[in-house]
């Protein structure tokens, strides 16, 4: 039973890297920003949004890069009262070059009150391997969805070793 969860985890972040391929990054509720240095490490912003459907999303990428987002939700457990609820998951940065993709896997809360969350955690695999992660959304209402999206920060705290080239 836990091989074939697995699997299907596994197909549904595949259907998400297939649809964030389709994305176009053009989406203009995503900001640019550019410039921040080495010492910032990178700040990225991001829209986002389920499809084809829970726990898979998929979404835009700005900021220091311009490329498409896709994830998924590994664990989502709600507080007895559900005001909270504790969030597991996985974030896929595609950049239009592909050596600066990169995988990050975070933990957090969100709060079904205010509809925003804090979440911690590390790059996983690509570029700026091990790099911290810092990452805030809201929940607001898009035209991508009929359901909630979410748009928030991701900010990576780079290693002093790591490089921009």
């Amino acid at each position: 039973m836990r091989r074939l969860e697995t699997s299907r985890r596994f197909a549904g972040l595949i259907a998400v890297l297939v649809l964030a391929a389709g994305i176009t990054a053009a989406s203009a509720q995503t900001q640019n920003r550019r410039g921040h240095g080495k010492r910032a490490g990178l700040e990225l912003t991001y829209t986002k949004w389920f499809a084809p459907g829970f726990p898979n999303m998929v979404g835009v990428i700005g900021g220091d890069i311009v490329g498409q987002f896709g994830g998924a939700v590994l664990k989502a457990k709600p507080d007895p009262i559900g005001r909270f609820v504790q969030l597991t998951a996985v974030y896929i940065v595609v950049a239009p070059d592909p050596s600066r993709s990169l995988t990050i896997h975070v933990d957090g809360v969100q709060d079904n009150q205010s509809g925003t969350a804090v979440l911690d955690g590390r790059v996983v695999d690509g570029w700026l391997a091990h790099a911290h992660v810092h990452a805030e959304y809201r929940v607001i209402s898009c035209t991508q969805s009929p359901d909630p999206c979410f748009q928030g920060t991701i900010s990576l705290k780079r290693r002093s070793d790591d490089s921009d080239d």
